[in-house]
């Protein structure tokens, strides 16, 4: 029997927090899912970053506050309260999400449609995801 190992759980937990909404049932079942994770990290006494333990609908209202707050690509949108600055961005990661694709994929393609792949690297994706899933700077 192989143990998940508490980065595999928290890795989990994002991925469940930042799934599309699919229906009522679905999102009970995923609430279970998420708790029971949760309480795995709690069982090993982790006191470490995770993600928040309320589940999110993700939306483009959602994603574009996460892009706004994290300011991944330095447009100095808060500095400008430009507030609607990543919403176009915003938009094509929620269509990705809801066509199968995971949300750091998702955030990482509408980043390089807009700015270009030289420009986009994994620390801003990480920093977006950390956002979006209430997750604490470790």
């Amino acid at each position: 029997m192989t143990t998940t190992s508490i980065y595999q759980i928290i890795h989990q937990l994002m991925r469940l927090q930042t799934l599309p909404y699919a229906n009522s049932t679905a999102v009970r079942g995923r609430q279970l899912q998420f708790d029971k994770l949760h309480a795995a990290l709690d069982k090993r006494g982790y006191t470490g970053s995770r993600p928040s333990r309320q589940l999110k609908r993700m939306s483009v209202e959602v994603i574009n506050a996460a892009l706004y707050e994290t300011d991944p690509m330095n447009t100095c949108c808060k500095e400008n309260g430009l507030t609607e600055e990543y919403k176009t961005i915003a938009s094509m990661v929620f269509q990705h999400i809801h066509h199968g694709m995971v949300m750091e994929a998702a955030i990482d393609q509408a980043l390089c449609a807009i700015f270009g792949d030289h420009l986009v690297n994994g620390e801003q994706i990480e920093r977006v995801m950390h956002e979006l899933v209430g997750m604490s700077e470790g």
